[in-house]
C-alpha cells in the first residue's frame, strides 16, 4: 500500500479526469494487482459484486485511455499512467479514512465504509488541505490527546 506521508501532496491529490466509476475500477485493479500479482475480470466483478460483461465493458474504455493493458480473456494490468491515477485514489482513500478514525475518533469499519463513499466526490483541494492537518496533527503527538478530547466536546 502507499505511503501518504512520502509523496508530494500537490502530486497526491490532484484530479483524475475520471468518473467516480471509473476511478472505482482503477482502484479495484490496484487493490486487487497488490493482493493477488494476478487481475482478472472475474476478480473485478467479484469484488465490485457486478456482472463481467459490464467489468470488460469498463476495461475496454481504461485501455482506451491507456491506464491499462488488456487483452480479452487476459490478465489487468495497470500501466505507468494508471498506477499514478491509482495512487490519487487509494490516497484520497486513505487521508479520509485516517481523518474518520483518528481525528473523528469513528470505529475502523465506518472509517472505511464512510472514505468509500466520499473519495470520489471530494474535491482535490479539500483533500489536500484534510493531508495537511494530519501532518499537522501528527507533528503535536503530545497535545493529540487533549485536542481530539476537546473536538469530541
Amino acid at each position: 500500500m502507499i505511503d501518504i506521508y512520502s509523496l508530494d501532496i500537490e502530486k497526491l491529490y490532484a484530479s483524475t479526469d475520471l468518473s467516480p466509476h471509473m476511478e472505482d475500477y482503477i482502484e479495484t485493479i490496484a487493490i486487487l494487482a497488490e493482493n493477488n500479482k494476478v487481475v482478472r475480470v472475474k476478480d473485478i466483478a467479484a469484488l465490485l459484486k457486478i456482472k463481467m460483461p459490464s467489468v470488460t465493458s469498463a476495461l475496454n474504455k481504461l485501455k482506451e485511455l491507456e491506464l491499462i493493458d488488456y487483452e480479452k480473456y487476459g490478465y489487468i494490468e495497470l500501466t505507468e499512467k494508471g498506477r499514478v491515477i491509482s495512487n490519487r485514489v487509494l490516497s484520497r482513500h486513505l487521508c479520509l479514512k485516517e481523518f474518520f478514525s483518528r481525528v473523528l475518533n469513528m470505529p475502523e469499519s465506518q472509517s472505511e465504509a464512510e472514505a468509500c463513499k466520499i473519495e470520489h466526490h471530494i474535491n482535490p483541494e479539500t483533500c489536500k488541505r484534510i493531508h495537511k492537518l494530519l501532518i499537522y496533527i501528527n507533528s503535536e503527538e503530545s497535545r493529540k490527546e487533549e485536542w481530539l478530547k476537546y473536538l469530541n466536546r
